[in-house]
C-alpha cells in the first residue's frame, strides 16, 4: 500500500471548498507505487476551525468517482459528497474534532 497524501487547510466559510489533486502528482504516485509493488491509495486530509477529515480510498477509484480533468481531479467536499464518502465501503474515513482546553493567558 502507497499512500500519496494531499492536505489543505479550510478557513471558516471555506470548508465546503473542493480540493485540486494535479494529475502529475498521480502520475508521481502511480511511478512510485510501481517501482516499490505497492497499491496506490489517495488520502485527503481537510483541517478547518474545528474538524480534521481523512479520507482514504484507491487511486483507482478516486479516478473512477471523479475522471480527471486535463489538469487535475477534484476531491468534493459537499454535504451530498460526504454523504456520498459516508456510504462507500472503499473511501476509508476518520474525523478528529479539535478543541482547545488549555492555552496560556497573558500575565
Amino acid at each position: 500500500m502507497g499512500i500519496s497524501v494531499k492536505s489543505r487547510s479550510r478557513r471558516l466559510g471555506r470548508e465546503k471548498a473542493y480540493l485540486h489533486i494535479p494529475n502529475k502528482d498521480l502520475k508521481k504516485a502511480q511511478e512510485a507505487c510501481d517501482a516499490f509493488g505497492c497499491v496506490p491509495y489517495i488520502a485527503v486530509v481537510v483541517d478547518t476551525a474545528e474538524l480534521i477529515r481523512v479520507f482514504i480510498t484507491p487511486m483507482d477509484h478516486l479516478v473512477e468517482l471523479f475522471p480527471p480533468t486535463a489538469a487535475s481531479v477534484g476531491w468534493k467536499m459537499t454535504d451530498k459528497h460526504l454523504e456520498r464518502y459516508d456510504d462507500d465501503p472503499q473511501v476509508m474515513i476518520f474525523e478528529l474534532s479539535t478543541a482547545t482546553k488549555r492555552w496560556w493567558r497573558q500575565v
